[in-house]
């Protein structure tokens, strides 16, 4: 049967049957039934003790707010890691910035030198570097900056090889370099030999006015 009743109403559901011809024949239990009727319930009821059902308590309160700490940490993981980052401008590369990386790793002395700030057409302004020393230029005016545009340019236009290009303006590079401390010798050279003679010249018209006060 589909229908299960509570116990205290099988005797009643059983006689229903009889009366209504769906149980030909009365079941053998259904007088004891009768005469003996049942409880409200043929489940023992269960008796608690009182320190297990408060343990019961407290590890059910723990294991809640366990779960809550969990559920508050996955929370905060999740925001922080779905928290937009700061838009960062993208970097501006020049194919000359390893060029010059390179070239002042070699030569860390050449950011000591005075850098001349004169805007003409060889100096800050220059635009060609087919040559490293123009025609119309000092050799001072040749710097690291000047190297570094200087190799770009064989690179680019006569197609030569990095490490080839390089070598080809640091050789010229070492030679207007030796060029201009020849030239700077010579010059301090020159203003010595100006310099003593105008010191010989001092002293000859010290000592003939000095012989002018003793005449006196």
């Amino acid at each position: 049967m589909a229908f299960r009743p509570p116990p205290t109403g099988l005797a009643r559901h059983v006689s229903n049957l009889l009366k209504g011809d769906l149980l030909k024949k009365a079941p053998v239990w259904l007088p004891v039934l009768q005469s003996i009727p049942p409880g409200p319930s043929i489940i023992r009821a269960q008796h608690h003790n009182p320190i297990e059902v408060a343990a019961l308590d407290e590890s059910k309160e723990a294991f809640r707010q366990s779960n809550t700490r969990n559920t508050v940490a996955a929370t905060r993981h999740k925001q922080k890691h779905l928290r937009t980052k700061p838009p960062r401008p993208v970097a501006i590369v020049y194919p000359e910035d390893k060029l010059r990386r390179q070239f002042y790793r070699d030569h860390p002395y050449e950011l000591a030198r005075p850098k001349v700030l004169v805007e003409n057409n060889t100096g800050l302004n220059r635009t060609d570097f087919s040559k490293l020393l123009l025609p119309e230029m000092n050799l001072y005016e040749v710097d690291g900056e000047a190297v570094v545009k200087y190799q770009l340019y064989l690179m680019t236009h006569e197609k030569m090889p990095e490490r080839k290009a390089y070598a080809k303006a640091t050789s010229e590079f070492y030679e207007i370099r030796a060029l201009q401390e020849q030239q700077e010798r010579e010059l301090r050279k020159e203003m010595f030999t100006i310099v003593e003679s105008s010191h010989k010249h001092s002293q000859r018209a010290l000592r003939l006015e000095e012989r002018a006060l003793k005449q006196v």
